[in-house]
């Protein structure tokens, strides 16, 4: 029985290995990466007059929203960021926010790691995404003033825009604030060039 097992394990390596010679006209020849991605690009609807812009570029993003969790729970939030990006390694951003809760009122100053981008899909559209570092000047109705420093992450594609946001703030009065925040918010991502796209556009 074994050497019967044996023997036929033998057969099926020598048909694998052996017995299925590919004849070099019949091997794939090698993949053209940018026709390829022209073509997945077309099947799924993207657009193909666009290239994906390599220059120096502005971004600027307004969005308004809410967002959930302590310092208030609930608040109204409203940002103002514009971007710089090189297309390529380089984008920041920054800007002004405000927020505004049942028991307080929120100035803030944001530098973060980012910018506005385009977007892949359907149909054209802009996202926005970043990681921050927030300066918060929070007035307190009861507590008074309070400093303090929060980071982040926020990211959105089209009109919606989600955000996350952990930091702590500290009034005169050694009162603490503490940010635990998710945000939902309407943004509306604007692309402007300023230089011409080093990047390349597939060719047929």
């Amino acid at each position: 029985m074994t050497r019967t097992v044996l023997a036929a394990v033998v057969l099926l390596a020598w048909i694998v290995f052996f017995g299925l010679p590919v004849r070099a006209e019949e091997v794939e020849p090698p993949r053209d990466v940018d026709a390829w991605h022209q073509a997945f690009t077309a099947s799924i609807g993207g657009d193909l007059t666009e290239p994906l812009h390599r220059g120096w570029s502005l971004g600027i993003v307004p969005s308004a929203g809410v967002v959930l969790g302590p310092y208030e729970w609930v608040a109204f939030q409203a940002h103002g960021y514009l971007s710089v990006s090189n297309g390529h390694s380089f984008s920041l951003f920054g800007g002004y926010g405000y927020e505004r809760g049942p028991n307080s009122e929120t100035h803030m100053a944001t530098l973060g790691w980012g910018g506005v981008r385009r977007l892949s899909g359907s149909r054209p559209q802009r996202g926005f995404y970043g990681k921050f570092l927030r300066y918060r000047n929070i007035r307190d109705f009861t507590h008074g003033i309070h400093h303090g420093l929060s980071v982040g992450a926020e990211t959105g594609g089209g009109l919606f825009a989600l955000a996350f946001e952990f930091g702590a703030a500290r009034s005169s009065q050694n009162h603490w604030a503490i940010t635990a925040q998710v945000g939902l918010k309407i943004a509306v991502p604007i692309f402007i060039p300023l230089s011409r796209s080093q990047g390349t556009t597939p060719v047929d």
